[in-house]
């Protein structure tokens, strides 16, 4: 069962403290070849004597900074009490909330810096600005940003692949892994010329690399998640600190000698695993989570564990953003209309802007998305970034699916079937339009796609829309079902901004898109 965070006196923070032994992790420095090598170590433990070491980790934070103050303030007091003391994540951490979106990145590089992250796999979403702003970031890490399989135009490999930590004589050795899914789930102008070996074949690779470099403890940092990780099997690895999949495993889960451990998803977890070493071998691993209050939890339960110099540097990191949601990305003559009565039961301007810049950032034949996801009206004059970010507040990854007309057709009645109920789930499109007929709301005629062709039930169409929903929410469940080709692409906001700075016609009124008959 997972367990609450309370304060330094509590029964879980003395256990973790008993747990581990002394010495802090050594520094590194990075070798021209990418690979990253310890500085000296310090004096060995006795003989006989074991030596003991706690790995904390995160994975698909996608953006959010909830876990920071109290995984930052967790390890400096395990290492204060002389533990061994390593921090990782796991990848999908750099792309997805406002502050990291603007600055590309950059605010979630420096809080990892200033909370003192050990190495990092990039994840696919951690390439959603481009690689050559992964490998700026990875400059700017004061930590490894480990991927040992991502090659670019068959030239040498782009990151690092490996680092060797110490601790009382004691190597670990670390490498990371990308998963194969990115170069068909990304937007294709990102993985261009990228190439992802297997993950498997270039684990076992690097495990005997280490070995042979006397590591006694072997980590994969993985970004892969448990559907990559069910035929995987590569003897030698002690744990796999993995993400990608959101799973939050509470305490781990053994595959042979193998530990697998990962922490869920958007900070909502911290984890950890414990090791011990003796005789030059791994003789215990464990794996559990702490689960961190929601918003509404009880600040007091977290006295003394909070950071408050990291909550100050994500603080600053917001009001850094200022200056940019402050810039002007386009201009309406008119109202765009957002109210929630509005979207969530009919068609209104400033939702067609939005579906028309998803079918403009993607390039598929149709867009759609829901009046839940459109969260305030834009008034007529200049919009700046922020008037963006406050329509479209969650940071949702657009992405296209191929769909057969005929499960085009399900998802529109699914879309309007509450109507003329508030419903979140009403569907909002670009690319066609429709009528549907009350009280059954079902459609009356064949769709008429934007060239004025009917849809065609038997032909399979390209289809914009954003994360959620492609995973089945709002009882989408025929996209996540029977949607294929997933491909990801920039933020929601990201999309409607740059199309606003191409000038696109603004009408005062809805199109008839989608109308209620006869």
């Amino acid at each position: 069962m997972m367990k609450k965070i309370f304060n330094k006196g509590s029964a879980l923070f003395l256990l973790l403290v008993f747990l581990a032994a002394i010495v802090s992790a050594c520094g590194s420095s990075p070798t021209p070849d990418g690979v990253t090598t310890p500085t000296a170590g310090e004096t060995a433990a006795p003989a006989g004597a074991d030596t003991t070491l706690m790995i904390l980790h995160l994975n698909d934070t996608h953006g959010r900074t909830r876990a920071e103050p109290y995984i930052s303030q967790m390890a400096k007091d395990m290492r204060a009490a002389g533990e061994n003391v390593l921090l990782f994540d796991a990848g999908d951490r750099l792309h997805g909330q406002t502050a990291t979106n603007l600055t590309n990145g950059l605010a979630m590089t420096e809080v990892m810096n200033a909370v003192g992250y050990d190495a990092m796999v990039p994840g696919n979403h951690d390439f959603n600005f481009g690689l050559d702003r992964l490998l700026d970031l990875g400059g700017m890490m004061d930590f490894p940003l480990l991927a040992s399989n991502v090659i670019k135009d068959e030239a040498p490999r782009q990151f690092e692949r490996y680092t060797i930590f110490e601790f009382d004589g004691v190597k670990v050795g670390v490498f990371g892994l990308v998963t194969q899914d990115m170069i068909t789930k990304t937007d294709p102008r990102i993985v261009a010329g990228l190439s992802i070996e297997s993950p498997e074949e270039i684990a076992a690779e690097y495990v005997e690399l280490l070995k042979g470099k006397d590591c006694a403890v072997i980590i994969a940092l993985a970004h892969l998640g448990l559907d990559e990780l069910q035929d995987f099997n590569v003897p030698g690895i002690d744990v796999i600190i993995d993400g990608h999949s959101h799973t939050a495993l509470e305490n781990g889960e053994h595959r042979g000698d193998t530990l697998i451990a990962q922490a869920g998803a958007h900070g909502e977890n911290i984890g950890f695993v414990h090791l011990t070493v003796a005789d030059g071998r791994v003789t215990r691993k464990t794996a559990s989570l702490v689960t961190l209050p929601d918003e509404d939890g009880d600040p007091d339960n977290l006295t003394g564990i909070v950071d408050e110099d990291i909550i100050a540097v994500i603080e600053a990191a917001e009001k850094n953003i200022e200056p940019i949601t402050e810039v002007v990305v386009g201009n309406t003559p008119v109202l765009l209309d957002g109210a929630r009565e509005n979207v969530r039961t009919g068609e209104t301007n400033l939702a067609n802007l939005v579906t028309d810049s998803m079918r403009h950032a993607t390039g598929a034949d149709i867009a759609f998305l829901t009046g839940g996801n459109i969260r305030a009206s834009i008034e007529a004059g200049d919009i700046t970034m922020g008037d963006v970010l406050t329509v479209l507040p969650f940071s949702n990854l657009l992405v296209t699916v191929e769909m057969k007309g005929s499960d085009i057709l399900e998802i529109l009645e699914h879309g309007v079937a509450q109507y003329p109920e508030e419903a979140g789930q009403h569907i909002q499109v670009s690319g066609l339009s429709f009528a549907f007929m009350p009280p059954k709301n079902v459609i009356m005629e064949a769709p008429l796609l934007a060239n004025g062709s009917p849809l065609d039930p038997d032909e399979t169409y390209i289809v914009a829309t954003i994360e959620f929903l492609a995973a089945g929410g709002d009882n989408y469940r025929m996209m996540v079902e029977r949607g294929t080709n997933l491909v990801y692409y920039q933020g929601d906001a990201e999309a409607l901004a740059e199309y606003l700075e191409t000038g696109p016609e603004i009408k005062a009124e809805a199109e008839g898109r989608v109308s209620a008959g006869p």
